[in-house]
């Protein structure tokens, strides 16, 4: 991967997939700025992302200031070093006022606020809907790219947990089947995508690894992007209820990833998966998407 005074880091992972502790752990390390979800590539400009209602995102209104507050603690932390209810209200006028921007502008703002520090971000989003990752790579073409996989098994499992009261209309098995293809669908546009990106400005980790050996895992990471390790960072890595945009915030309303991870910030090793096969996980779909998750699963080093 290129030096780390180049472009910025994009974790790619599907929902659910210990993105949120991931980019916790890694903003540890002195080099590396991590932010909160952005959200940024799933609007064109500033103004559509503040815009976005219930029928843009398939979401409750309830959650939809929910999922930007993770843009507000950015924007408040770069220019105000802060994260109270005053510097929030001071980054939402701030956000207002440039409603014109395209994202990727204020993508590259942030990414130029941290300097010398490198910007790592990751929205799940950002996988999830068509256009996304797209307008992405094409605002970063330099960019180094992160693929983040979890097991199917352990990710479905926490879709069902959390997602539950967004899919009340459906039966068990639809939502089952549902929550296997969001896993499928996310990983399989993350594969193409990258087959796009120089092997030099990619690389691939497993949640499993980095929430087992943390030091193991994270060290090839941070040597690939072509910064420093030593004794002092490893150690810290293991901390990421230290991340500057962990629990949340100062009046506990503000959220930018994953809520249980940002309610209780703290390591957590993950259980090892029994019982998981693809004919397990495919119960509900049809043949061919069946086939599909098998063949995904092989590829990603998960049967």
């Amino acid at each position: 991967m290129q030096p780390a005074t180049a472009s910025p880091i994009f974790l790619l992972a599907p929902p659910r997939s210990c993105s949120t502790v991931t980019v916790a752990m890694l903003a540890q390390h002195p080099q590396i700025y991590g932010f909160p979800e952005l959200l940024l590539f799933t609007a064109p400009t500033v103004g559509a992302l503040l815009g976005q209602r219930q029928e843009d995102v398939g979401l409750p209104d309830d959650w939809i200031e929910r999922r930007l507050s993770g843009l507000y603690r950015a924007v408040a932390e770069v220019h105000r070093g802060s994260q109270d209810p005053a510097a929030i209200d001071w980054a939402r006028a701030w956000l207002a006022e440039r409603a014109h921007w395209p994202t990727s502008r204020l993508m590259r703002h942030l990414v130029e606020a941290v300097r010398p520090r490198v910007a790592l971000e990751k929205s799940p989003e950002t996988v999830t809907r068509d256009g996304a990752l797209e307008r992405c790579m094409t605002a970063f073409p330099d960019a180094r790219y992160i693929h983040l996989t979890r097991h199917p098994a352990a990710t479905v499992r926490s879709m069902k947990e959390n997602w539950r009261t967004l899919f009340t209309g459906l039966d068990a098995e639809a939502f089952h089947a549902l929550c296997v293809r969001a896993w499928c669908l996310a990983h399989l546009r993350i594969l193409r995508a990258l087959e796009k990106v120089p092997p030099r400005n990619r690389m691939r980790i497993k949640a499993e690894d980095v929430l087992r050996d943390p030091e193991g895992a994270l060290s090839q990471v941070v040597r690939r992007l072509g910064l420093d390790w030593n004794e002092t960072i490893a150690k810290s890595v293991r901390s990421p209820e230290r991340w500057r945009f962990g629990g949340l915030g100062p009046a506990g309303r503000l959220y930018g990833g994953d809520w249980k991870f940002l309610t209780s910030p703290a390591l957590r090793t993950p259980q090892p998966e029994e019982g998981s096969a693809a004919e397990d996980l495919g119960r509900g779909l049809e043949e061919r998407p069946r086939a599909a998750l098998a063949a995904l699963m092989r590829r990603l080093g998960y049967t």
